[in-house]
């Protein structure tokens, strides 16, 4: 089984992703890896009409270090690390 048909979204600013989940917001989900939202809506456990894909936004790929050895990011993977 395969998920139904969506229309998918990359936002290229932080602004333009919030604005398409306020403008879908009944019926949207966020892709930001996919390794969960995928398999769900291939058995249509999960079927958003919209899915936000926000994983070309480089401002929520940023790493800041506060204290030595300490990272904080929102969507960070192990290939981002400096």
């Amino acid at each position: 089984m395969k998920s139904r048909p969506f229309e998918y979204h990359a936002p290229t600013t932080v602004a333009e992703a919030v604005d398409l989940l306020n403008e879908h917001r009944d019926d949207v989900k966020v892709l930001a890896g996919g390794q969960s939202l995928i398999p769900l809506m291939n058995v249509r456990l999960s079927s958003p009409a919209h899915i936000v894909d926000i994983n070309g936004l480089d401002y929520l790929t940023l790493i800041a270090v506060d204290d030595p050895g300490v990272w904080e990011a929102h969507c960070w993977r192990p290939s981002s690390r400096p």
